[in-house]
């Protein structure tokens, strides 16, 4: 039996290695950008075609190449940054192991133009699929301009499955503002398509963060500075109102690199925790100092996962700099004596006895419970008589204290159980299959509904018991609504009185380009102000809603995952927007009311799931009943 085993081709090892370095075009932006850094250029230009996929140009004007240097960047493992083994450990340039060009010549194609500043002719090299086609002499500037063609265009698998133009372009945004972020004192610009998309001058953070991310978060950016033997930490916090639902708007950044680091993480969430709401996400801009040789960024070939010798020291330290500069500029709850309704401090006299001081307050009151729950949302439902305030469930009425010490054991038990537990159980017993006859529909009128915890809707059923999730079942009626309208592009639109200024995030922009005829057939009205877009019109279920907030959710939704067919997205947006409209758990509903939601569920085409898969009917048969007891 002969020798199987053989050495790769350098293309072919040159391939298979991109593979880790070059995932999407964004990855070539990274590392050419952080080339041009590296260079110590005082401008970097970014060009793109097709989202990358056609051209991706970036030019610099930093220190440039020679001929020969030219030629041998393209090489595996040819790098300007490291010269022996402890270099590893001590590393102060955004790029060193030699591996990004080589990867990218072998992918694409790729024309480089270079000339140092002290020689009269720059270099020009051609080269694709890591075969050289040309080098020559050219007239030039001083810098760097990498041109990159037809990215995986010799990995015909890869090219297929790189996904949308808009998603790939996203990716390619995301790292610029990364870059961006990171290097504020740099010039820099992108362009797309032709379009200048950012025209950035040398500023200063705060100045850049606004002109990146939008005006809105200027007067909402608190500085964090701490200096400490292990660690100086600078940047920008987000005041708690500036969270968002997304994680959009979070960097770190370790000697002006970019980082993903979830234990650091933590620590500034959880000084948010007690001042957002549930889900929401707070804003961040923070920077990190340290030796070069107390972190590790050789981990993993993107170079965003970054090891710190002292992170068990560095993280109270972060946590306490973030809850400081909260504190320090008021964005956490505090006394101010200086109001009119601000409690009265006598001269103490010795005269009188002084009453132990009192302060008057709700112990039952918190308004990050899942209860407390907009009252606003009851303007969703017309024709119901009670007030606001008296439509949502207070989990005090179910049992008074006195009831409460009379309860026998058993019953005590079952009601300490939360909704939530039962919750649970309910959905391990068997689905309903089938709901009413259309006898007992025509007959509805009939129907006993009792509503429990303010969340299920219970119906006796014979030897049964039928529980209906209020919520989820109104998340099936609109999203079966919301996919007509889609369908049939028509909706009924209530015009504002004050037209309400539309706010996205650059991750967000483009997709409501793409998007804005779906939210027109679901029933927006927008108007363009220049750069800005006006919503002039909302559905007319949305009332009491914030309609800002709520193109954002849809927003993010369409940018989750990028469907193959229009109509995936359209699904997509439909279920959103019916999360966002239905009724919330908490709130009280008429006999009225919880028929025609019943009814209007019994009419829709799937009855027992919503449309993400969402249990909304069960079924408790007697037998289930009788183990309770």
């Amino acid at each position: 039996m002969g020798n199987c085993i053989a050495i790769l081709p350098d293309s072919v090892a040159n391939q298979i290695a991109a593979g880790e370095v070059i995932q999407q075009p964004a990855s070539v932006v990274k590392e050419l950008m952080e080339n041009a850094l590296d260079a110590g250029a005082s401008t970097i230009d970014v060009c793109i075609k097709d989202a990358g996929k056609t051209l991706i140009q970036i030019s610099d004007n930093g220190r440039g190449m020679s001929a020969e240097d030219a030629r041998l960047c393209f090489e595996r493992h040819a790098t300007s940054k490291l010269r022996k083994s402890q270099d590893l450990f001590s590393i102060r340039t955004m790029g060193f192991r030699g591996e990004a060009l080589a990867s990218i010549a072998a992918i694409a194609q790729v024309e480089l133009t270079t000339r140092q500043a002290e020689d009269e002719l720059g270099t020009r090299v051609v080269i694709a699929g890591s075969v050289l086609e040309s080098q020559e002499p050219v007239v030039a500037e001083p810098g760097t301009c990498f041109s990159v063609r037809n990215i995986f265009y010799n990995v015909p698998a890869r090219r297929k499955f790189m996904g949308s133009n808009a998603k790939q372009f996203a990716a390619i945004r995301s790292e610029f503002i990364e870059q961006a972020l990171a290097h504020p004192d740099i010039r820099m610009s992108l362009r797309h398509n032709g379009e200048v998309l950012y025209q950035l001058p040398a500023t200063g953070l705060r100045q850049r963060i606004v002109a990146l991310l939008g005006e809105q978060l200027n007067k909402k950016l608190y500085p964090v500075e701490v200096e400490t033997e292990f660690v100086r930490i600078s940047g920008f916090v987000g005041d708690p109102s500036a969270a968002r639902k997304k994680a959009y708007e979070q960097y770190f950044f370790v000697n002006r690199r970019h980082i993903r680091h979830p234990y650091f993480r933590k620590a500034v969430t959880e000084v948010y925790e007690p001042l957002t709401a549930p889900g929401m996400q707070p804003v961040y801009f923070l920077f990190f100092e340290v030796p070069t040789d107390s972190i590790d960024v050789n981990i993993s070939p993107t170079k965003t996962e970054v090891k710190f010798e002292n992170e068990q020291i560095i993280w109270p330290i972060l946590n306490a700099s973030v809850r400081e500069s909260l504190g320090k500029f008021n964005a956490v709850p505090s006394l101010d004596f200086d109001q009119e309704d601000a409690p009265r401090i006598d001269v103490f006299s010795g005269s009188r006895d002084v009453p132990q001081p009192r302060v008057n307050f709700d112990p039952n009151y918190n308004p990050f419970h899942k209860k407390a729950v907009d009252p606003n949302w009851g303007k969703i439902y017309q024709g119901s008589t009670a007030s606001p305030q008296e439509r949502f469930y207070k989990p005090e009425e179910i049992t008074s204290p006195t009831s409460r010490d009379q309860a026998p054991q058993g019953l005590e038990a079952f009601r300490a159980e939360s909704f939530d537990e039962m919750g649970q159980r309910l959905e391990e017993a068997d689905v309903l299959q089938t709901v009413f006859s259309d006898e007992e529909l025509s007959a509805g009128n009939d129907w006993q509904i009792i509503q429990i915890f303010g969340r299920y809707l219970l119906i006796p059923d014979g030897e049964a018991l039928l529980l209906i999730d209020q919520h989820r079942a109104q998340v099936r009626i609109w999203f079966e609504q919301y996919s007509q309208q889609l369908e049939n592009h028509q909706a009924v639109s209530q015009t504002l009185l004050f037209p309400e200024e539309l706010v996205l995030g650059p991750h967000q922009t483009d997709m409501f380009q793409q998007i804005l005829p779906l939210l027109g057939d679901l029933g927006f009205r927008f108007e363009q102000n220049g750069q800005h877009w006006l919503i002039t019109g909302i559905p007319e279920q949305t009332q009491g809603l914030m309609p800002s907030a709520m193109i954002q959710d849809l927003t993010d939704a369409a940018n989750e995952d990028m469907p193959q067919f229009s109509r995936e997205l359209k699904e997509r947006l439909a279920l959103k927007m019916a999360q966002v409209t239905s009724i919330p758990y908490g709130l009280v509903l008429s006999q009225a009311e919880m028929k025609t939601l019943c009814r209007q569920l019994f009419d829709c085409a799937i009855q027992n799931y919503t449309p993400d898969g969402k249990r909304i009917i069960v079924r408790l048969s007697c037998e289930e009943l009788m183990k309770r007891f």
